[in-house]
Order: C-alpha cells, then sequence, then structure tokens
C-alpha cells in the first residue's frame, strides 16, 4: 500500500507578512486603531508641526488643520505605491540617491577608467581610377552553377582575392 502525506498550502496576507501594527499600548486601546507605521509618522510629524506653528494657523483656521492631519492619518492605513508600503519606496529613493553615479561592483564603488593616448598611423594611398570589372560571380547560384574545384592542381592552390591583386598591380606598375 502506498501512504501519501497531506500538502499543505499556505497564504499569508500582508498583516501576517508584515504584523507591525499598534493597537494597544499596555491595557490602553488606542481610539481608531489599530495604526501602521506610516499613519504613526504622519501623526507625530503632523502634531510637532502643529505646534510649532500653533501662534499662526489657529486664529487664521480654527480647527481645520487637525481635521485635515486626522484625515491624512486615516488616508494612509493601507496606502501602497506599486505594491509596496510608503517607507519601503522612501527607503528605496533615498538608496538611489546615495548611490555612486558610476554604480557598484561587488559593493564597491566602479571608478571609471582613466584617460588613455591612443596612438596608430594610417596610409592613404591615391590610385588612379579604373575600369571597373564585373564580378564573375553572380549575387544567386543558378542551377547551372558549379562549385569551384578545391581540389591541388600541379601548380599549387589557387591564388587569394588578395594575391591576385598584388600581382595585376605587379604587372600594371612601371619599372
Amino acid at each position: 500500500m502506498s501512504t501519501t502525506t497531506a500538502r499543505t498550502g499556505r497564504s499569508y496576507t500582508l498583516a501576517r507578512t508584515f504584523p507591525w501594527v499598534m493597537g494597544k499600548i499596555g491595557d490602553f486601546v488606542l481610539w481608531l486603531g489599530p495604526y501602521n507605521a506610516p499613519q504613526l509618522i504622519i501623526l507625530g510629524v503632523g502634531v510637532f508641526a502643529l505646534i510649532k506653528t500653533f501662534a499662526w494657523w489657529w486664529p487664521v483656521l480654527g480647527p481645520i488643520p487637525l481635521g485635515a492631519l486626522g484625515f491624512a492619518v486615516w488616508a494612509a492605513r493601507a496606502s501602497r505605491i506599486g505594491g509596496r508600503m510608503p517607507l519601503w519606496v522612501a527607503y528605496g529613493l533615498l538608496q538611489r540617491a546615495l548611490q555612486p553615479a558610476s554604480g557598484r561592483i561587488a559593493g564597491r564603488t566602479a571608478r571609471p577608467a582613466g584617460a588613455h593616448a591612443l596612438t596608430g598611423s594610417f596610409l592613404i594611398e591615391h590610385t588612379a581610377p579604373g575600369p571597373v570589372r564585373p564580378s564573375s560571380r553572380s549575387a544567386r547560384p543558378t542551377a547551372h552553377t558549379t562549385r569551384p574545384s578545391t581540389s591541388r592542381t600541379a601548380s599549387g592552390p589557387l591564388p587569394t582575392p588578395l594575391q591576385q591583386l598584388l600581382h595585376t598591380r605587379r604587372e600594371e606598375s612601371p619599372r
């Protein structure tokens, strides 16, 4: 008899994968909680800014900035940017900003190679224009085309195109 083991499949939600939320501090339950990290950061920065600028905004706007802060904290409850949490997006942007312009190789800053002087020479020869000789080979092979013989003849192997060119120049040049 064959025994089969039961397979178990697990699917973790985002709350199980990242369980960092605050709903209780000791025995005290936070109002409208639980709160995640982006909400707590927005709340902390917002309260700090409102306390420091209280003398400016209270006479002009009244309680409107408090409501705006509450809405911003509420709006950040399930915020995602391309499926990622905003803190990780900010962390990635910070890393990209601090990355060296030339990149990294094996964890070290890649330095561009120094400048090297290129040396060399070339020769331009003036050749007299001559008649254009048509190519002996056609562009497309036809049924009547035969393959060149690769066997050695009594006089040796066939000359290469460069050898043929040099031989032609030797014959044309006046001595």
